[in-house]
């Protein structure tokens, strides 16, 4: 599977060297248990002078890129900071470098770093940090397998086109250019094949990654000029996963992420924007169906299939910034695959109350709202029930709880929270309290977050579920084998888990635990 990095510099700022004066201090310290055996887990920690921010690990050459980034006022982060590149073989740190964080943005992958600030992005020697070549491009897209970077083009006078340029990662050089339309931001990047990328900005467009050739589907997904609710802070030029997407906004009146999710089956890609719902040939772009949206009614949405049915949630709200606000009008609708035929369209009138989640169980679809809990039939679209929740009994309503999601039961065994009892749906608030609801609408029970584990990560044979700073390391048949501390933010090369926590980087040895990676 290919791996997407990407990265989308701010502003404009200045960046020098620092000096190798850095103390990174070393040690072994025992992490954990085998519970097989009972013998010590040992792990070596490596100890940096301020807090990390990033870390990127090249195991060819046993590289640890970390980027610090300290805290003001023991609450808000540092502007700057620094970029270290530590040699884990040798113990030693081979340079550093100054970053501003509000204006710079590095990426890394493999043997390649590049360091972008303002509209200029570097190429950096991993061993050296100096540079090796420059583009006047903000690169904010990386294909890692044919080395290739992609990124819009900055003109002096004008600042970012819609030039959007193809540059060889080992020379610099642009390899290709198309236009490419930016007002809204990119929503998503994914692969329909093995060189062809389709790209979600203002539509979908695919892009041969060698050539930059491909079709293009145009639509709206924002709205410029917005004169609703305002959006403190927004920012212009910003990075971010906050919300799943990264974007490049262009003004502070600019509403985004009016689209949804892309549906992909062998032949098609089903895709909703704030025009309509469509059905595109995956290969020619050809439009198969459309079905057109009244002005002002879709906003972020959803949508899933079911045998021959496209069912799409409309959660009424969108972003501007970073700023959620309310936004269209939530709904559910279904239609039909093949001829984009509509079988219901349910307008849920409620001014300012988008939707939070939803949950599918057999024919009946449940919406959490900030305060009250809904269901709808998805044969007809029809409300079935609905109650309310008060904030001062429960908090606000969040989210439904997912399948990552454990708790142990009466036998002390670990179960997926959703799959111990499918006759309930289980809503997070945040109070941190996880209410299960039976199909009236009623809270059987109430479980606390302390209670709740979270699984994270996986091999052939294990999973990985955390609790706080602890994990617990299980078989398939839910056997114990091993406990350590490791957050979720672990992940593991090879047999070697890697964690980081405020000031440390932590590589434990999992051999004897980890036989088939």
């Amino acid at each position: 599977m290919r791996k997407i990095l990407i990265g989308l510099s701010l502003l404009i700022s200045g960046v020098s060297y620092g000096q190798k004066d850095s103390q990174i201090l070393h040690n072994e310290k025992v992490v954990g248990k085998n519970l097989i055996n009972n013998t010590e887990i040992k792990g070596t920690e490596y100890l940096f002078p301020e807090r990390i921010h990033e870390t990127f690990l090249d195991t060819t050459n046993g590289f640890l890129t970390v980027q610090l980034r300290g805290l003001r006022k023991e609450k808000w982060l540092s502007n700057g900071g620094n970029i270290l590149q530590y040699d884990l073989n040798n113990k030693s740190l081979l340079w550093s470098k100054k970053i501003a964080y509000q204006t710079s943005n590095l990426q890394q992958f493999s043997n390649t770093m590049i360091f972008t600030v303002a509209n200029k992005s570097n190429c950096l020697d991993i061993r050296t940090g100096n540079e090796i070549w420059e583009v006047k491009n903000s690169i904010y897209f990386v294909d890692p397998v044919d080395n290739i970077g992609i990124g819009y083009r900055f003109k002096t006078m004008t600042g970012y086109s819609n030039e959007l340029e193809g540059i060889d990662l080992k020379s610099g050089d642009v390899i290709w250019k198309r236009d490419l339309n930016r007002e809204y931001g990119w929503n998503d990047v994914f692969y329909i094949n093995d060189s062809t990328m389709i790209v979600v900005a203002a539509g979908l467009h695919a892009i041969n990654i060698n050539n930059g050739q491909g079709w293009d589907y145009n639509t709206i997904t924002g709205k410029k000029d917005y004169t609703g609710t305002a959006a403190a802070n927004a920012v212009g030029v910003a990075a971010g996963l906050l919300t799943g997407t990264f974007v490049m906004t262009t003004g502070h009146n600019l509403v985004r992420d009016v689209v949804s999710n892309s549906l992909v089956d062998s032949s098609f890609i089903y895709f909703a924007s704030k025009e309509q719902l469509s059905k595109i040939d995956k290969e020619t772009g050809g439009i198969v169906w459309e079905y057109p949206f009244p002005n002002d009614l879709a906003s972020k949405s959803s949508i899933f299939m079911n045998d021959s049915i496209v069912f799409m949630v409309n959660f009424g709200y969108a972003f501007m910034g970073y700023r959620q606000l309310d936004f269209g009008k939530p709904f559910i609708a279904a239609f039909n695959r093949d001829t984009g035929k509509q079988k219901f369209l349910t307008i849920i009138n409620e001014k300012k109350d988008p939707i939070f989640g939803f949950k599918v169980l057999q024919d009946e679809i449940y919406l959490v709202f900030e305060n009250r809990i809904a269901k709808y039939s998805i044969q007809t679209g029809n409300q079935i029930i609905e109650k309310e929740f008060p904030e001062k009994d429960f908090g606000e309503l969040k989210y439904f709880v997912g399948n990552q999601v454990y708790m142990a039961n009466e036998n002390d065994e670990l179960i997926i929270l959703p799959q111990s009892d499918t006759s309930k749906v289980f809503v997070y608030t945040n109070l941190g309290k996880t209410l299960a609801i039976d199909n009236q609408l009623n809270v059987s029970y109430m479980i606390d977050y302390d209670d709740l584990n979270i699984y994270f990560l996986h091999t052939t044979d294990l999973k990985f579920i955390a609790k706080d700073n602890q994990t617990l390391i299980i078989d398939n048949d839910g056997e114990r084998i091993a406990e350590i501390e490791a957050t979720t933010n672990a992940f593991l090369i090879g047999k070697t888990l890697y964690d980081k926590r405020d000031k440390s980087f932590i590589a434990i040895d999992l051999s004897e635990i980890v036989k088939n990676e």
